[in-house]
């Protein structure tokens, strides 16, 4: 702890600072529940997305062996991923990406040289292309977020545990400093009065 200086301008300095901390804790706090309530949700809809990947993937596993068949195109060129389209969304005073959609690289075929199965893999590889590049940017929430409120645990913890009580503190000490230094300061008046009476009665006494 500091040292702090034991004098008025110090004591209104204390409560002003303790003011400050108690109001804008508050606002510390909200903000962390706020935090964890999207944290959760983010690992929410990781666990959604993953389970969606899962699920086509498995769908995608019953005709796997056509997607090993020699073909005069290269199927994996059906997605090649061209741009990610996000948006911006501010949460708790946090920007974060929200997943819109993805775009994939032009790709043209034979429509006579294509398998009949073909336009449905196209689809699913697709679809699970997206999902992953969906799931990048899900996690990519969860960690901003997750940082973030890791750093406003340690404000709130900072204030509630440490900022807080040292004010309080401060507070009573400078004020028990200062009611012993007008206890004293009277005290001494008293004294010097009573001495000041006993040297006029004294000098009084003489003159009689």
């Amino acid at each position: 702890m500091a040292t702090i200086k034991l004098n008025k301008t110090e004591l209104k300095t204390q409560k002003n600072l303790l003011a400050q901390l108690s109001k804008y804790l508050p606002t510390l706090q909200l903000k962390k529940q706020q935090l964890q309530a999207e944290v959760e949700n983010s690992r929410n809809m990781a666990a959604e997305v993953e389970a969606e990947i899962d699920k086509r993937k498995k769908f995608v596993a019953k005709w796997a062996a056509l997607l090993s068949q020699k073909l005069t195109l290269n199927i994996y060129q059906l997605v090649a991923v061209d741009e990610i389209v996000t948006e911006t969304e501010n949460i708790a005073g946090v920007d974060v990406r929200v997943f819109k959609d993805v775009k994939f690289k032009p790709f043209e075929y034979s429509f006579f040289e294509k398998p009949i199965w073909l336009d449905k893999a196209f689809e699913e590889l697709r679809a699970i292309a997206a999902e992953r590049e969906k799931l990048k940017i899900v996690r990519e929430r969860f960690d901003v977020l997750s940082e973030e409120l890791r750093q406003t645990s340690i404000k709130v913890n900072l204030f509630e545990k440490r900022k807080i009580p040292e004010c309080k503190e401060n507070i009573k000490k400078i004020s028990i400093f200062l009611g012993d230094q007008e206890i004293a300061a009277i005290c001494n008046a008293k004294i010097a009065k009573d001495k000041l009476k006993r040297k006029d009665e004294q000098q009084f006494a003489e003159a009689v």
